[in-house]
């Protein structure tokens, strides 16, 4: 049995991560014995040409996608294309979106075979399994398909109660280096579960209201891993509250100390789960961002959203952090239920507060009440009214809602400032770049390399030009710089610091072929 799997690209430019799903699902299967592939869209270019290549290639009988509601249309589209190749592959689909989307998914999208309701790595096992055997998917719970024109919904999959008996997710087959050429973090979760009831996040309905925890060697067994082996230089531990539990946390750190892990680590947070001594040990072990979801700076708001912080509290866990030496990036969302001109600034100056007395960073997002949150389900309780039913539109980048207090045009000037704040900022480093100013100097170099990596990305440069004859003269390297500067119209001594830089990292290397060679991603 052949499964393909397949990461769905985003409608906007993102900063890509190694999906992490998809390599939990490619371990189980491969530790099962099952034959699997990625293919992984997310930094490279999409086209239905590219994803028919690879069925033509492979074979896949099962092909399977995971996303999230804003990249779901996309997802659709490339499961269609599967199913028009070959009416036999069953297409299967995974991810919040889908989990509680389930109806309309099935029912609009009759190419998708399959919906997996939440954790997938045992379903998907069951599933493939069943399918060897021709026994139907009656018995298979967690999952969602149509029969005789109907929806049919297996029973609920109990959560994974021992993560510890999972594999570690298999990286091996995602093109790593793409990923490291922009600077990436990798990602690891420590534990599963959120016991809190925000009423804008679906978390807690996926992995369940209780939180269960890896052993702490096991997650560093994978940390040093991914940094030694694989070479990553940072990592995101995905964990919704890694500060939750103090005891695990700080086993977690004594254990990076143990092994003299040199590597920086980020992670989220809640005000009201930090204290000093757990910070200090974070800062020790490498920990060097701390996210807290701040939301609003209007107390009824954070009521009414179940939040449970307060105000004082948001400036204790930022303080207590900042004087630990972590950085801190503090979230907010604008058009919350409840949501007045005046709150909107409330937010604004809370988070420039915290900015100018801790140097906290922080960013606003605009409300996008995803499937299986309360606030989607119950949105006219909350006196929201939500405009429209796209789902490329759930970005958080544009307005979707609207309250009796906040039109959409309101909070789209509020955005508005907010970005010329964040063009201003970004001026003021270039000026002191320019002044010689060398630690902004770093970050304008940091960002122009990344923003060139992306566009050799996401337009398969590499893939198109690295071929070389071998009547070619000159150097390899400056070979492929001529190429590529001529194609991006970028100085040609831009393309080769940034072509020597991967080279010198072992991102790209260069093989022989008849005729001359061709440069590939590592």
């Amino acid at each position: 049995m052949r499964v393909l799997l397949m990461s769905t690209p985003y409608p906007l430019e993102e900063n890509p991560i190694p999906p992490l799903s998809l390599s939990y699902l490619a371990g189980v299967l491969q530790r099962e014995g099952i034959e699997i592939q990625i293919l992984d869209l997310l930094v490279a270019h999409y086209s239905a040409k590219k994803v028919r290549e690879k069925l033509e290639e492979y074979q896949p009988q099962v092909v399977g996608v995971t996303c999230v509601t804003l990249n779901y249309p996309t997802a659709a589209r490339i499961l269609r294309v599967c199913k028009d190749f070959d009416p036999g592959i069953l297409t299967i689909i995974g991810g919040p979106h889908a989990s509680f989307a389930l109806k309309e998914t099935l029912l609009g999208a009759p190419w998708i075979d399959i919906l997996v309701l939440g954790e997938g790595e045992r379903t998907l096992v069951e599933l493939i399994r069943a399918l060897e055997k021709g026994t139907g998917f009656h018995q298979v719970s967690g999952i969602a398909f149509r029969e005789d024109k109907r929806v049919v919904q297996t029973g609920r999959r109990s959560p994974i109660e021992d993560l510890d008996e999972l594999p570690f997710p298999v990286r091996h087959l995602l093109p790593l280096s793409k990923y490291r050429a922009l600077g990436a973090p990798c990602t690891v979760t420590s534990s599963r579960g959120c016991p809190f009831g925000c009423i804008f996040c679906s978390g807690r309905r996926i992995f369940g209201r209780r939180v269960r925890f890896r052993h702490p060697k096991l997650v560093v067994d994978e940390i040093e891993t991914i940094h030694k082996e694989l070479g990553f230089e940072s990592i995101n531990i995905v964990d919704d509250t890694f500060t939750l539990n103090h005891r695990h946390a700080r086993n977690v750190c004594e254990e990076i100390m143990r092994r003299n892990l040199h590597i920086q680590w980020n992670v989220f947070a809640r005000v009201d789960t930090v204290t000093e001594d757990l910070l200090k040990i974070m800062k020790e072990a490498g920990c060097v961002w701390l996210l807290f979801g701040v939301e609003s700076a209007s107390p009824q708001i954070l009521e009414t959203i179940k939040k449970g912080i307060t105000l004082d509290g948001v400036r204790r866990g930022v303080k207590l952090a900042t004087e630990a030496g972590i950085k801190v990036f503090n979230s907010f969302i604008l058009g919350l239920p409840g949501e007045t001109p005046e709150t909107a600034r409330q937010s604004v100056a809370f988070a420039q507060e915290l900015d100018s007395d801790y140097g906290a960073k922080y960013g606003f997002h605009l409300l996008s009440p995803l499937p299986g949150t309360e606030l989607y389900e119950k949105a006219e309780d909350y006196g929201l009214r939500i405009l429209t039913r796209d789902w490329a539109k759930y970005d958080a980048n544009e307005p979707i809602t609207e309250t009796a207090t906040m039109s959409p045009e309101k909070v789209m000037e509020i955005m508005a400032d907010y970005d010329r704040a964040v063009a201003y900022a970004w001026d003021e480093i270039k000026c002191k770049a320019e002044a010689g100013d060398r630690l902004c100097e770093e970050k304008v170099r940091e960002k122009a390399s990344k923003e060139f990596v992306w566009r050799l990305l996401k337009g398969d440069v590499i893939e198109k030009l690295g071929h070389i004859k071998a009547l070619d003269a000159g150097d390899p390297v400056e070979q492929l710089a001529q190429k590529i500067s001529r194609r991006l119209s970028v100085p040609l001594d831009v393309a080769q610091r940034e072509m020597e830089r991967l080279v010198q990292k072992g991102l790209l290397k260069r093989e022989s072929m008849k005729g001359g060679f061709v440069w590939k991603w590592s």
